[in-house]
């Protein structure tokens, strides 16, 4: 069970990145799954080092997000 701390930092990390990312906290590891890539699992020990993990994954995923569009 997650203490009071851990699931108000659960529930901030769901509510800034559930748009891309599914996010949760097991066994005292935090977790991350790409919503476009479910197999790419990110994990740290802390959720400070889970949001950094985040935004350097989305940051390098913004390229292939681009890369791909369509032209016209």
């Amino acid at each position: 069970m997650l203490s009071t701390e851990e699931q108000t930092t659960l529930n901030d990390l769901r509510w800034h990145w559930d748009d891309a990312y599914l996010i949760d906290c097991r066994q005292g590891s935090w977790v991350a799954a790409p919503k476009g890539d479910p197999f790419a699992i990110i994990t740290r020990d802390s959720a400070a080092d889970l949001r950094m993990a985040i935004r350097d994954d989305y940051a390098k995923r913004a390229g292939q997000r681009t890369a791909g569009g369509c032209s016209s």
